[in-house]
């Protein structure tokens, strides 16, 4: 009978919704404002550059984050295959975040210097040049699509809004290190700063 009443009463639909996000709002998002400040203390996380950060953009618009992960649990075989594991401090400055739960393809998170530029660029053209038993398509189009950077300042500004560390001088400079660069040299420049700025950690 309540089954019959939550699928059909609008109202029982409303209240569980409300209810549901707010538990979700309490128990995630309450807790990190409060720890932000303390992470930020003890995190090794760099802020993206601006190519870095176009790079990301174009990483989630291409849907990579669909089939990779960017998230090492702790346990002795991930660590083993994929480096070092995640922490709460990694992720200070992800908006939104690109955890992922699904592995089509290997774990990025510790992806960074990992290859050369030429071996990512090879990749994207036609992943089978390099790893024959690949399915990932090919994204060769990337590479004649040249980047204007007229947003990429709008972008910086809001995430600074968010806690990103942004300085004006980050901000005024950022057009000119994106404009004329290829969606291909922005990609592979993302894809070189995941996990560097963990290494030192890595090594420990």
């Amino acid at each position: 009978m309540f089954s019959k009443d939550f699928t059909q009463s609008v109202f029982i639909l409303i209240i569980s919704t409300i209810a549901v996000a707010g538990f979700s709002l309490l128990s995630w998002v309450v807790p990190n404002i409060f720890m932000a400040h303390d992470l930020a203390k003890i995190s090794q996380a760099k802020p993206l550059t601006a190519l870095e950060l176009e790079g990301r953009d174009i990483y989630i618009s291409e849907g990579c984050h669909v089939c990779h992960t960017q998230m090492v649990r702790p346990l002795e075989a991930e660590i083993l295959r994929s480096g070092r594991a995640n922490k709460e401090a990694d992720d200070i400055y992800e908006f939104p975040n690109l955890w992922g739960s699904k592995r089509t393809g290997p774990d990025l998170t510790n992806l960074g210097r990992k290859y050369t530029d030429q071996w990512h660029l090879i990749h994207l053209i036609n992943p089978r040049d390099v790893v024959p038993t690949s399915i990932m398509p090919s994204y060769p189009w990337l590479f004649d699509q040249i980047l204007d950077g007229d947003v990429i300042a709008d972008k910086m500004r809001v995430l600074r809004t968010l806690g990103v560390p942004y300085t004006d001088s980050d901000i005024d400079g950022a057009r000119l290190e994106v404009v004329g660069r290829t969606r291909g040299e922005a990609l592979i420049s993302y894809l070189q700063s995941l996990g560097v700025d963990t290494m030192h950690d890595q090594e420990q």
